[in-house]
């Protein structure tokens, strides 16, 4: 099959050959995916910002020391949040856990009528839906708390692919902030 588009002003064939619709699908998805990586990163480090020494050298302003100058530079851009200067870790933390659609859990396998309920060993953060969509999946430790995480990302009519452009602590320093217990 062969579509004709329009890209960058001029009409283009869109077949096979070089990809089709559906590759093209699948970037603006996985833009989605790089742009929440980045927005990701930067609530994960306003989480872990030392706002104690960033709080400490506003006061001492006007700098002078160049050192200090750089390390207030430094601590202001972690702290920062798609623009939003954040006060303290508590206000990071609420950034994360506003962010996403929904949180979910399940369990493991169990036999019915069973008068125990396993408890939770994965989850699912989801972060945009439709077209496209982007989820954390991952696996949850014995006290609740996130062992291992990926990123998933699809469009209309795709099925679920790995985002693998993303450090694994982002991940877990991120789906951390929720609380996956009963």
């Amino acid at each position: 099959m062969c579509l004709r588009v329009w890209i960058d002003g001029s009409l283009t064939d869109s077949g096979a050959e070089n990809g089709g619709l559906a590759d093209m699908e699948k970037n603006t998805a996985k833009e989605n995916g790089s742009g929440w990586v980045a927005s990701m990163a930067a609530m994960v480090a306003a989480l872990e910002c030392d706002y104690d020494r960033l709080h400490e050298l506003d006061d001492a302003r006007p700098l002078e020391d160049a050192d200090e100058i750089a390390e207030y530079a430094e601590l202001n851009a972690a702290a920062t949040i798609d623009g939003d200067l954040m006060d303290d870790a508590d206000a990071a933390r609420e950034r994360i856990i506003e962010s996403p659609l929904s949180v979910q859990v399940r369990g493991d396998w169990y036999s019915p009528g069973t008068m125990e309920k396993p408890d939770a060993s994965e989850f699912e953060i989801l972060l945009s839906t439709g077209g496209p969509a982007l989820r954390i999946r991952g696996e949850l430790d014995q006290c609740m708390q996130p062992s291992r995480a990926w990123l998933e990302y699809q469009d209309w009519g795709t099925g679920w692919i790995q985002y693998f452009e993303v450090a694994q602590y982002t991940l877990l320093s991120f789906a951390s902030c929720f609380y996956f217990g009963e």
